[in-house]
């Protein structure tokens, strides 16, 4: 009867501890798809700047899902040459979250007729 009693503990601290181990797992699996979006959102916004044939210095922002973004492209002291800085922000698990991506890029010098 002993035997089946400590037999019955292990087995319950084992199961315990599997638990534990598979919320860590899936907890780590969920954050990695969401840092995974954030960065797909992040490039995709960069992408859109650069595709812009009417690049300006300027701020915009937005909400995709969860994701809130801001694009900013901000002069740098080399002339015709923006920073661009998109952040992208979202909540997980009570705690704010936070992916940022760099670039610079070219911007036409605007045509000045005469």
């Amino acid at each position: 009867m002993v035997e089946v009693v400590v037999a019955l503990a292990i087995l319950s601290i084992s199961l315990i501890a599997v638990f534990g181990a598979m919320r860590t797992c899936s907890m780590a699996a969920y954050h990695s798809r969401m840092l995974t979006k954030s960065v797909l959102l992040a490039e995709s916004l960069l992408t859109e700047v650069m595709l812009n044939k009417n690049k300006a210095f300027e701020n915009t922002q937005g909400q995709t899902d969860v994701y809130l973004w801001q694009v900013n492209i901000t002069p740098t002291p080399v002339e015709n040459l923006a920073a661009i800085c998109v952040q992208v922000k979202w909540q997980e698990q009570q705690r704010p979250q936070q992916y940022e991506l760099f670039s610079l890029i070219y911007i036409e010098p605007a045509f000045e007729g005469k």
